[in-house]
Order: structure tokens, then sequence, then C-alpha cells
């Protein structure tokens, strides 16, 4: 199960105001519940995704700084050009990818991914579907969707972001972009490879 946190714990923890932290909950920037007794509770991996999004550093006790994308595409070339572009550009990164909008709607739930990137067009679902299945569940609010297309058209876009879609971009993909929208920090050091 999920650690809990309360806002003084997350003040401590990130060296803020207990304040600032009520802020965050209330403008609903950091997801959290409340008790029955009406106090704020945040799962850690919440937090873990508010620090990634935000690009704050994260405390050793929510783990490592690997950001979870899982990558939903039909097409197997595409699969494995991701890992390798990932890869060259040294992101701390844990990328599972998938070939089906099904698989991905079950994998969502047990991964717990920062980010999907996930193609419009695939034979069993499309990526509108995932997109507004993903959107329907309250645990996965947080879950950041990129849609990505062959036929990137203006009304491709529209549909994606009305989907729930942060953006929606044309194969091939940019993974500099990429990379950009799901707020990833490269590994410092590291040399990007061929």
């Amino acid at each position: 199960m999920d650690q809990l946190y309360t806002t003084h714990d997350i003040s401590r923890l990130l060296q803020v105001d207990p304040s600032t932290v009520s802020k965050w909950i209330d403008r609903g920037i950091l997801l959290a519940f409340r008790t029955p007794g009406g106090h704020r509770r945040v799962r850690g991996s919440d937090l873990r995704s508010f620090l990634i999004a935000h690009q704050m550093p994260l405390p050793d006790e929510l783990g490592s700084p690997m950001v979870k994308i899982l990558v939903v595409d039909d097409e197997k070339p595409v699969l494995d050009g991701m890992r390798r572009a990932f890869k060259a550009h040294g992101a701390e990164v844990d990328l599972t990818t998938t070939s089906s909008g099904v698989e991905a709607l079950l994998l969502v739930s047990e991964l717990k991914p920062h980010g999907m990137l996930i193609d419009l067009n695939m034979p069993d679902m499309d990526g509108f579907e995932v997109c507004r299945r993903i959107r329907a569940r309250k645990p996965l609010e947080g879950v950041r969707l990129i849609t990505m297309t062959g036929r990137h058209t203006p009304e491709l876009v529209e549909q994606s972001l009305r989907d729930g879609a942060v953006a929606c971009l044309p194969k091939p993909i940019d993974v500099g972009i990429l990379l950009e929208l799901f707020r990833v920090p490269l590994a410092l050091g590291k040399k990007a490879t061929g």
C-alpha cells in the first residue's frame, strides 16, 4: 500500500511551510483526500508525481527520480524506436510498452505511470477511447496523456485535447519535445549514444 503523508510530513520533507502544502492541495496542484476527521492526506505516489511534474528534487524517502512512461502503439518498430530514443537521450525513464489499448488500460492501473504516449490509430481500441477511459478513473487523473498520430490534423489534435490529452504529436516523434512534455530530467553526466 502507498504510504500516506500529512501536510506537516510534506512540509518537513520539502522544507516549506505547511500552509504552502495546504495551498497546493486546495488549488488541485497536489492530489490529496480528506480523512473523516477533515485532515488532508497525500499518497506517496501522488507526492512523487507532483515533485517530478514541477521539477522539484525528490527526497530519498520517495525513491529514485525515474519517471514511469507507458507507450501504447500497435507498430513494433515504433515501440523499439522509442526504447532506443529514450536511452540515447540519457533520460531517467522507466519505459513500458504495449501494442494494445486494452492492455494499456490494465497496465496503467498496475504501473501507475507518470505519463502515457498513446497512438490514436490502433485496431483493438483507438487512442481517443483509451484517453477517455483513463480520464474517467479518478485515481488516474494525475497521469499525463500525450497522443501521437501519423495523420496529424487540427481536428485530431482538438479531439485529443477534448478527450484528456495534454498534447497530440505527429509521427515520427521528436523525443526531445516528448521529454519536455513529460517533464523528464536528463541524467547528468550521461552521454547520448546512437
